[in-house]
């Protein structure tokens, strides 16, 4: 079998990263970090290269999602979401909420708290924040994570191959997937616990 060529690789590892960012923004819970990451166990470059493509798959998920949360009832596009692991009701209250106060620049505290993206989407479509200054914010609210965990991931992995030589490639992804798997193992059922706490709470002030 022929072997694909490094720019066949390249354009596959770029377009898979941007189908992940779309997907991730809108309605797949799953980050294309894990994807970026994966590619930076060796390629480091082209996996720094593939945050910039997950950046626009997401900033194009970002845009369908505002719009969806601008065109449709309120209930319902909560109803939707809810659906999504780790997301609830109370999370979505919360963004609702930030983005009232702050506008776009809110979105900044999704990723260190864990909150979906494609909630800061819905709601500034419902509340009819600016398209383009939620893009705009969509840039570094996306991109410092993506290249944090995508660089972290290159550089430990670098690490490990110079102190541990006889580690084969195999070992290494599958500590990879380990990891990956452990994080949404313990993740999803936190964040869903942390949402029912929060809702209860709610409930009785």
């Amino acid at each position: 079998m022929r072997r694909k060529s490094p720019s066949r690789n390249a354009l596959r590892d770029h377009g898979i990263a941007g189908v992940w960012g779309f997907a991730e923004a809108t309605f797949f819970f799953v980050v294309p970090d894990v994807w970026t990451s994966w590619v930076g166990l060796r390629r480091p470059k082209r996996a720094l290269g593939t945050t910039v493509s997950a950046l626009g798959g997401a900033m194009a998920g970002g845009a369908a999602t505002y719009w969806w949360g601008r065109k449709v009832a309120a209930n319902t596009s909560r109803k939707a979401l809810v659906k999504i692991p780790a997301v609830t009701d109370a999370m979505i209250s919360e963004v609702e909420q930030e983005i009232a106060e702050s506008g776009a620049a809110s979105l900044l505290r999704g990723p260190t708290r864990g909150v979906p993206y494609k909630l800061y989407a819905r709601a500034a479509g419902l509340q009819r924040t600016s398209l383009v200054g939620f893009l705009a914010w969509t840039v570094p609210g996306r991109m410092i994570r993506f290249i944090v965990v995508t660089s972290a991931v290159s550089g430990i992995a670098a690490v490990g191959r110079r102190r541990f030589p006889g580690l084969s490639e195999r070992s290494i992804s599958t500590v990879f997937w380990i990891c990956w798997s452990a994080f949404y193992a313990v993740f999803i059922p936190l964040k869903s616990h942390r949402g029912r706490t929060s809702a209860q709470q709610f409930t009785v002030t």
